[in-house]
């Protein structure tokens, strides 16, 4: 049987005094209260209740300071910056740095007993690193006041903010800490109060001088929640905090409470590895699902990752009619942070762009959202926007198409930026009213939203200097990245579902783990700090290393009280992920006596296979082949048709075109064709000329200014200064410069190139048994001369290895992966030497992914040239396409590789 460790303090304490009323219960979080209730309940306590605390909130009742944080806190450092440091400094700057180094203030306020020493030591760091460059008086304001000057104006900073949060009554953490202790003999403490101290860990020092300060001065408890195996081992980190509270001179005299032998005893521990959330959530599934109605209770799900929380909630099986959620979800991962995300980007687009308008891309994330319920006419300004090309939309038109629309307000120009906080405001307390209780997590969000809104209007509307969309985004960001969905269930019934810090205090006999990976359980080295590692150390300053212990205690103490333990961590190395399993797991395995069952869990889905799509050749069908035929047919089409027959049939045959997609990164398509229009506009004037290398090296200086004039003209420039747009540019730079260096290489190694024409428009035609005469047409990328030579150059964004095809092969032909090559090049080919635009011509690609390689050139067995003969047997293999097209008994048939 697991050991309880909520229920042996209770008993201990009805021991001791079967009226708890006077006593005072300190404990790390308000979770467990309610688990202290109810045991009470059970033990049929009838009196009055002790009085509970966290220790941040007991903290807090011994001070006249009021906590300050984020928003005001920033703004009053930038206050304080602006009139004692640096007048010149904009709040947009500030932002980018201030949340860090309050954070390392109030460190160094819970932890140094000289924070002064700690700043003056950072200042005399910078100073001995840039004792040179001081001497060199060019590099002054570049280098040594930029490092030096700001330590020494965060000293100023320090404490001109630290005196003008105490006049108002305010104060950080840190200081309402020290303020405490100054304060200490002057604690009044009742005479017939008790004081528990329970299940705390990981206490500053500052918090341990309060504890015993009520060790002397009152009727005092401790108790603990540790096992031997990591307390009396000084290799286990998990233990580090409590070796330390053992050797107190409390202890010199009283058992250290409680030292439990739990962990060593018989346990069934699983470690299971998955790929990504949704096989986590899966395989949790399946265990939760055989578990009976009656271990629910005693059983908990821990996310050591609570961005998984909604996937585990979508597969939590029918058989459990309970669940409660004590944890935190991130706020900014929420489906309504995505809505005003949007809205924002919105509005600082068009902030920056007042000339242009709206962004399309914008106005049309905002319209598909599914949480703005669209009329028919605003589904029919999505069409009109895509029909007619708008990438820039005007305020009246706007006003015009959404202008009696209930969410209108987002597309308004606002003078003042903080008036679009009162306006999501109003909305989220509209749409909280209006979301039924069947909806509670979105009824829940739209909550949260409100009150953030509500608090960021407060806070702002009074500070004239956000003027524009970006800062007050800025302010937005910080909010959210620190704001959660807190969902607080009844947690004494069903399956509880938690994050690790919830657990604190609580035991069971089932755990679930989810998560387990080394970044997130312990989270390493990601510790924001202006302070480096060794200051750190030197002054006791916690650094990762304590962070580390503090999850390895969490974890190792949830083990200790559990019988069945499954540990659940994510093999996905893509990305981010690193795909590594907990360092806390590798202990488990190499130093405890548990054997350790490892396994791993696939998730498949339940996707069904999509039947065959077959498309019968109707008399209708037929009579649209036919007026197909009679147009000039593309090599365009009948790779289209290679690649699969249904997407032919509903472009040519029914003329479906696909819907505009939007992107926010460039797609292929339009990569290549930048590329493409580029090396045309380039090469365009040197049509009927011999190429030479100073017209070569005077374009390798100046193709970039090609590049973004059709940028300019064709696409949206603001996309391309950052982001993945900003790399593609640059790849399609390096691009253009090789296609260049290629043909400069050439030349120098004493060939000739003779360009003929670029985007050279062919056409010719060809008779065809029982179908006649047939229009064909094409574009030629690039036609020249090599060494009298003629080439056809296609060029492509797709990687090319070569184009050699086997004449004892062509009946396997249509196989072969390069065949949609072979139909183009064939085609191109047949079309010049049939017109007899040339007696031979190379026929080949030029791939954009290896482009200094050159031209791969179409080879049947070894023969590289082509004349009249040759080209027209070759395309007798494309003109299969046309008589399958043509044969009323072959359906249009999806190629397997397309059924999903």
């Amino acid at each position: 049987m697991h050991t309880n460790f909520i229920e042996k303090v209770i008993d201990e304490l009805l021991e001791k005094n079967n009226d708890l009323s006077k006593f005072t219960i300190i404990i790390p979080g308000r979770r467990p209260i309610i688990f202290f209730k109810r045991y009470l309940i059970k033990k049929g306590y009838n009196g009055f209740l002790p009085t509970f605390y966290t220790i941040e909130d007991f903290i807090y009742k011994h001070s006249h300071l009021v906590k300050i944080e984020n928003i005001p806190l920033w703004l009053e450092a930038f206050q304080i910056q602006k009139k004692f440091v640096n007048a010149e400094e904009t709040l947009d700057e500030f932002l980018k740095w201030i949340p860090t180094l309050l954070k390392d203030f109030n460190d160094i306020e819970i932890f140094s007993d000289n924070p002064h020493r700690v700043l003056e030591h950072m200042a005399s760091i910078e100073r001995i690193e840039n004792w040179v460059n001081k001497l060199d008086t060019t590099s002054e304001k570049k280098l040594y006041y930029k490092n030096v000057k700001f330590w020494e104006n965060n000293i100023i900073l320090y404490n001109k903010l630290k005196d003008s949060l105490e006049t108002k009554g305010l104060g950080t953490y840190g200081m309402i800490l020290n303020h405490v202790l100054s304060q200490l003999t002057g604690i009044h403490i009742p005479e017939n109060d008790k004081y528990v101290f329970v299940g705390l860990n990981a206490l500053t020092p500052k918090e341990e001088k309060l504890i015993k300060h009520y060790i002397s001065h009152a009727e005092t408890y401790l108790y603990w929640d540790a096992d031997k195996y990591y307390l009396n081992n000084s290799n286990q980190e998990a233990g580090d905090f409590l070796r330390k509270y053992k050797n107190w001179n409390y202890y010199a005299t009283r058992d250290f409470k409680w030292v439990t032998d739990d962990f060593n005893q018989k346990k069934n521990i699983h470690v299971v590895s998955t790929s990504q959330e949704v096989a986590q959530a899966k395989y949790i599934s399946s265990i939760l699902s055989t578990l009976p109605e009656e271990e629910l209770h005693n059983t908990a799900l821990v996310l050591s990752d609570e961005s998984i929380l909604p996937a585990i909630l979508e597969s939590i099986p029918k058989n459990i009619s309970r669940v409660n959620i004590t944890m935190g979800f991130p706020l900014k991962n929420s489906f309504l942070a995505s809505l005003f995300k949007q809205i924002f980007k919105l509005h600082i687009f068009r902030e920056k762009n007042t000339s242009k308008g709206y962004y399309y891309n914008d106005i049309l994330s905002l319209l598909q959202n599914p949480l703005l319920h669209n009329t028919l006419s605003v589904i029919e300004f999505i069409s009109e926007i895509k029909r007619n090309n708008l990438i820039y939309l005007t305020d009246s038109l706007i006003y015009k198409r959404l202008g009696s629309s209930y969410y209108y307000f987002i597309f308004k120009e606002y003078a003042n930026p903080i008036d679009l906080i009162h306006k999501l405001y109003e909305f989220c307390t509209e749409q909280f009213w209006k979301t039924d209780s069947d909806h509670q997590v979105l009824k829940e969000n739209y909550l949260k939203f409100k009150n953030l809104f509500s608090l960021l209007h407060t806070q702002l509307s009074q500070d004239l200097s956000i003027q524009s969309f970006s800062l007050l985004y800025t302010f937005y960001q910080h909010v959210i990245n620190n704001e959660i969905i807190d969902f607080i269930g009844e947690p004494v019934e069903g399956l509880q579902i938690m994050g690790v810090l919830e657990t604190r205090l609580l035991s069971f006999k089932n755990i679930l783990m989810t998560g387990v990976n080394e970044g997130i359980l312990p989270g390493g080295k990601n510790d924001n700090s202006f302070i480096p590692f060794d200051v750190k150390k030197n002054y006791g300053i916690n650094t990762f290393l304590e962070s580390d212990a503090i999850y390895a205690y969490h974890f190792y103490r949830l083990i200790q009280h559990a019988q069945n333990i499954t540990l659940v961590y994510n093999n996905y190395t893509e990305g981010i992920n690193s795909g590594e399993k907990s360092r806390f797991i590798n202990q488990l395995e190499f130093e405890s006596q548990h054997t350790i069952i490892e396994s791993v869990a696939t998730y498949g889905g339940n996707l069904k296979q999509s039947k065959e799509l077959i498309i019968e050749k109707s008399p209708a069908v037929l009579n649209s082949i036919q007026g197909w035929l009679k147009n000039p047919i593309s090599p365009t089409h009948l790779t289209n048709y290679h690649y699969n027959p249904i997407n032919f049939y509903l472009q040519k045959i029914l003329k479906i075109n696909e819907q505009q997609e939007m992107e926010e990164e460039i797609s292929a398509l339009n990569y290549g064709n930048l590329i493409h229009h580029t090396l045309e506009s380039i090469y365009s004037p040197w049509q009927g000329n011999k190429l030479t290398e100073k017209e070569l090296l005077s374009a390798l200086k100046n193709y970039s200014v090609y590049l973004n004039k059709y940028i300019e003209k064709e696409l949206n420039p603001d996309l391309f200064k950052k982001g993945q747009n900003y790399l593609q540019k640059l790849l399609a730079e390096k691009t253009i410069e090789k296609i260049l260096l290629r043909d400069l290489t050439d030349l120098k190694n004493g060939n000739i190139i003779f360009l003929k024409e670029i985007e050279k428009e062919l056409s010719s035609t060809i008779n065809l048994p029982e179908i006649g005469t047939l229009f064909l047409k094409g574009f030629v990328d690039r036609w020249d001369s090599f060494n009298g030579r003629d080439r056809i150059i296609d060029y492509k964004t797709s990687s090319i290895d070569t184009l050699i095809f086997k004449s004892d092969r062509f009946d396997q032909i249509q196989e072969d992966k390069n065949f949609k090559f072979y139909i183009q090049l064939v085609f191109y080919a047949y079309m010049i030497l049939h017109e007899k635009l040339s007696e031979s011509v190379k026929v080949g690609i030029w791939s954009f992914k290896k482009p200094f390689r050159g031209l791969e050139i179409l080879k049947i067995d070894s023969s590289e040239s082509l004349n009249e003969s040759q080209a027209t047997i070759l395309f007798e293999e494309v003109s299969r396409l046309i008589f399958e097209i043509a044969d009323p008994d072959i359906p249009f048939v999806e190629k397997s590789s397309f059924i999903k």
